[in-house]
This record gives structure tokens, sequence and C-alpha cells, in this order.
């Protein structure tokens, strides 16, 4: 008769590692929503954010400094991941998109173990469920490839970093963590918050968590981290100074970041915050009261200091990222959504620890998780047509309107089947997508209208700077997008670049294409000389003109 092997576990051991297998569980489930969702929102068209980054990867994938022939006020570090994913994935929205896939999973993985290692692993995965909705929904135009999911993923990364080398206390590991914190700063400059964030948290857990660490080697630690933390900045500006680029460089991400910095008054933060709020918590309300509830319980739980310090440091710092400008955009809110789940986590784990301590109520425990469930599923219902039913065609069309990020599409496809590699285009427009699509050079570094039609003191120098830069390249394509979004045009607005391009194409250039968006899903296409004879029958238009002078 066979003895059975004797079990050396406690219940309390046995209970534990189950809870753990548990969790690895319900996250792999939980990346193969996201990751079926996201398939199905592949072929989404690039808008223009995602156009400016992809165009700026695909010249890095050919050599091109940055801030040579596509001028932005943003770090390149986005545009180097674009980069890093076309290179795995092809030069193809699809492509981009893919790398949107990997990051937001990656970072979902990184909520779930920073929830596990400070609360519980029931934490863990209320937190990565929570942030896996809240960052892929429509609220904050989660099916795009903004940057601020590329500060999340490196802000979330450096955490992991410096939560393990708190434990470890190993003064080389502070320098690596700190290179994380870094490159959410030249993902894109509000990254600079969480990296900041690091140092504080750093500061605070040796001044009051590690009494043995004497003051020369709080220094040290934080020498080491600070050194990581700058290393991605200092390669940045070396690149840029190496390469010619670095007046530019200065020039937008400093002089005229901080010009576009201060348009929004202080008087209309208020409003623009409360807007922008009430669009990102559309359809997940019971998910955001429950994050709420989290904080409240945060403040007010006195056992857990150091989880308590964590939380609302991270939270305060998360939310100071997306405020810079006081724009408020719904991408913008990205960056404090991993803080959001993590409250969501530590309230729904504060609920279980109070049931489980109560003797009268044991199954109170269970309160904060069915109405996390309820919170989930409620959102989930409320969206559903977005996350199970919509193409991305109409996705994009009733986000975006009839700006023309389908049509630039088919637009690009025609100027890259009519045109050389060595030939150039230009595009009056806010239509970067463009020139990656058609993977064709921009004859002007100005990708982006906007800056021109600002009030600041630097649109018209740009708008004669771009005409210098167009006349002198001469190029065979000439793309205008007429359409309010691609201008952004107030009373204030110098119309100098407008009235030089309409005498400049007509004694130069020959209409030889047209887009008609005519409905949501209509759009007329007219090519050669039947764009010439075509009358439009709406505003909504894009015109491709073909050089005809030597």
């Amino acid at each position: 008769m066979k003895k059975h092997a004797k079990n050396t576990h406690t219940p309390g051991q046995a209970s534990a590692r189950q809870q753990f297998d548990s969790a690895w569980i319900v996250l792999a489930i939980l990346l193969i929503f996201v990751i079926a969702v996201r398939i199905r929102l592949l072929d989404i068209p690039l808008e223009r954010d995602e156009g400016e980054y992809a165009y700026m990867g695909q010249l890095f994938l050919h050599g091109v400094p940055p801030y040579t022939l596509a001028y932005t006020m943003k770090f390149p570090g986005t545009a180097l991941m674009y980069a890093f994913f076309m290179a795995l994935f092809g030069q193809t929205l699809q492509g981009v998109h893919l790398g949107l896939l990997i990051v937001n999973c990656a970072s979902i993985v990184l909520v779930f173990l920073i929830g596990r290692r400070l609360f519980s692993s029931i934490a863990g995965v209320v937190a990565a469920i929570s942030f896996a909705v809240l960052s892929l929904n429509q609220s904050v135009l989660g099916f795009a490839a903004h940057a601020t999911h590329f500060v999340v993923l490196m802000a979330l990364g450096g955490t992991v970093a410096l939560l393990a080398v708190l434990e470890k206390d190993r003064p080389a590991l502070y320098f690596p963590a700190g290179v994380l914190f870094g490159l959410a700063f030249v993902m894109k400059q509000p990254g600079f918050f969480f990296a900041l964030f690091g140092a504080l948290y750093l500061f605070w857990h040796q001044r009051t968590r590690s009494p043995r660490v004497t003051g020369s080697q709080q220094v040290r630690n934080l020498a080491f981290y600070a050194g990581g933390a700058l290393l991605p900045l200092c390669l940045v500006v070396a690149w840029c100074a190496l390469s010619g680029s670095f007046d530019r460089f200065w020039f937008w991400t400093v002089t005229y970041a901080r010009e576009y910095g201060a348009m929004v008054s202080w008087t209309d933060a208020g409003s623009r915050f409360t807007r922008g709020f009430s669009n990102v918590v559309d359809g997940f309300t019971l998910l955001w009261c429950l994050a709420a509830g989290g904080f409240v319980a945060a403040v007010r739980d006195a056992e857990k200091k150091e989880q308590r310090m964590f939380l609302l440091l991270f939270s305060a710092f998360a939310f100071l990222a997306f405020c810079p400008g006081f724009y408020f955009r719904h991408h913008y809110f990205i960056t404090f959504l991993p803080a959001a789940a993590l409250a969501a986590g530590y309230g729904v784990d504060r609920a279980w620890r109070a049931g489980s301590a109560s003797a009268r109520m044991p199954n109170l425990r269970f309160a904060g998780i069915i109405l996390f469930a309820l919170a989930v599923t409620y959102g989930l219902y409320s969206e559903k047509a977005y996350f199970f039913e919509d193409t991305p065609a109409a996705l994009s069309r009733r986000y975006y309107s009839h700006n023309p990020f389908i049509e630039s599409v088919e637009i690009a496809a025609f100027i890259r089947a009519n045109s050389g590699e060595r030939d150039t285009i230009a595009v009056f427009g806010s239509e970067p997508q463009i020139y990656f699509y058609a993977n064709r050079r921009s004859a002007t570094g100005h990708i982006y209208m906007y800056s021109m039609m600002e009030d600041q003191p630097f649109n018209l120098t740009m708008q004669k700077e771009m005409i210098r830069e167009v006349e002198a390249a001469r190029p065979r394509y000439i793309v205008f997008t007429p359409i309010s979004g691609s201008w952004l045009t107030t009373p204030r607005s110098n119309p100098l670049i407008v009235t030089w391009l309409s005498g400049y194409t007509r004694e130069n250039y020959t209409l030889v294409g047209i887009a008609d968006i005519q409905s949501d899903d209509t759009t007329v296409y007219k090519w050669h000389d039947d764009a010439k004879a075509y009358e439009p029958r709406t505003p909504r238009q894009v015109l491709v003109m073909e050089r005809t002078t030597m």
C-alpha cells in the first residue's frame, strides 16, 4: 500500500498560496480580454498625435535625428518607442497599435505587482482590472497610442524597481530605478512629476522606515537615483547637440512649450477640469466612486502608514502629471489611472481586512469585492458597443467627427503610388499621419498648423519659416486640408500662410486629387482629370495638388 506524502504546509500557508495562484489566473484572463479588444481595434486609423510619433519614428529608422524634419514641443521618447515597435512589427498603423497592446498589457501587470507588493493579492487583482478597463476605455481615447501610455509604462516600471530596491537596499540598484523614471520624463515632459515622486518617496522611506541608513548613505542613494533619472534626458540633449539640432530642440521643447503652457488662464482651469473629468468617468462612474472610497480609506487608515504614504504621494504626483497647461484633454487623464486603480484596490482590500477582523459579520469582507464586480460589470455593459461591437472606422468617425483620419490612408496611398522615394510633400493642415502613410519626407519641419494659428509671439515667425522651407524644397505634392479641426483658427489668427498658399499653388500646382467627406460613412475620392471636373458637395474636403513648374 502506498503511503501518502505528508503535507508540510500549514493551513495559513496553503491559503496564501491558493490566493497567489488564483490572482495570476485572474490576471491572465484579464490580459486575454484586453488583447482581444485591442486586436479588434488594430485597424483604427491614426489620429494626429499618433501620426506625429509614427512619422518621427519612421525618420529615426531612416537615420534622421530629431527636430530636423519634424518640429514638436514634445521630447522624442515616445517617437523612439514607436520606432522600436515599427522595427518589430512593420511601419504600419497595425504595427503601431500592436506596440500599444504590449505597452498596455505590461502596464497592467506592473499595476498588479505594485498592488500585490504593497497591499495584497486581492488589491493587486482589483487594481489591475480597474486600470485595464479604464485605460482601454474610449473616454480616455484608450484605443490610441498616446504618449501618456508610454509615460505610465516607464513610471510604473520605475515604481516596481524602486519598491524592490528599498527592500534590498543595494545602492547601485537605485540607478536603474532612476533611469526608468527618467524615461517617463523623456516620453513626455509631464513624466517629470513621476520622477519627482520617486525621489520624494525614496527620501521619506529612508528617513522614516530605514533607521539604520545613515545620512551619508541617504545622500549616496539619492545621488544614484538622481543620476539615473537624469541620464535619459542627458542622452537626448547629447543626441540633439551632436546632430546639430539642439537650437531647435531648445526652442520647441522649452521656449515655445513655455508659451503653449501659459495660454490657458488659471480662471479657466476649473471649468476645463470639470468638463474633462466628467467625460473620463462616464460609463465607469461606480468604479471611480470606489476609487474615491479607497482614497478616503487610505487617509483614515492609521495601521498601514507606509502603504498610505505611497498611495497618497503617488496619487498627488499622478494628478500633477496631467495638469500642466490646464488643457485636461481626454488622454491626459491616463497618467492618473494607475493611482485611481490602486486606490480601488486599496479600498477593496481594506473592506476585506475589516470583514475578516469582524467575528460577528465575517461575510462583510465580500462586500467590497461584490461592489467592485458590479462597478466593472455596469461599466462594461454601458460601454458594450465600444468594447464588443464598434468597427475601427465607426469608432474613428464617432470620436473624431469629420477630421480626415480615415481619408489620410487613401490620400497617402495615392501619393506613394505616384511619387518617388526622394520626392517630398507638404501638408498644409495638422495631418502628420499622411507623411507616415505615404513614407515620404516633409518639405518642411512644420507638421502642425496649430502653433501658427495660436495667439503666441512666434506664430508669424513660424508661418514665414514654413513658407521659406516649402519654397526651397519645391515639394512634388501639396496636400491642403481646409477642415477647421486641422487649423483651429481664431479671430486673432494671422492669415498670412493661407493667403500665400493660394497664390503659390495657383502658379505652380494643379489639382490631381480630392477627398469629399459627405457623411459619416461616405467619402468620395476623385483623382487626376476626374478631380478637376468634380464639384465638392461639402466644405469637408482634402485637396491634393501636384507640381507643374520645374
